[in-house]
């Protein structure tokens, strides 16, 4: 039990701490970026780096897919942009509730999630 603690307490600081970053890096970002227009640039320099800033187009698709998958097929290009899903094969594998050909391709290991929860 001792020895557990400062483990434990040690994940949960690293924990906060990269949310931490995250938070700011995003923030840095934004700065970055509203400089990069400011000046006009596209590239920023740093004390020992250069930081190039590209804009580019990014697709937002609906919440709702449904009617996006649905004329998707209907105009026959399903198979051109649909991809297994490997976060549900892989527990279907795990179970042996797929076809032995697929699992004979496949291999496993054992893999560790660690979660903090309040006490």
């Amino acid at each position: 039990m001792v020895e557990e603690l400062p483990l434990i307490d040690e994940f949960e600081k690293i924990q906060k701490l990269k949310s931490d970053l995250e938070k700011r890096e995003e923030n840095i970002r934004n700065k970055i970026i509203e400089l990069a227009k400011q000046k006009n640039t596209d590239i920023l320099l740093g004390t020992n780096k250069k930081c190039s800033i590209k804009p580019y187009q990014k697709v937002i698709y609906p919440e709702d897919k449904s009617i996006l998958v649905e004329l998707i097929k209907k105009k026959g290009l399903y198979e051109m942009f649909s991809s297994v899903n490997y976060l549900k094969l892989g527990p279907k594998i795990i179970k042996n509730e797929v076809d032995p050909e697929i699992i004979k391709l496949t291999s496993k290991k054992t893999a560790y999630r660690l979660s903090l929860l309040n006490k």
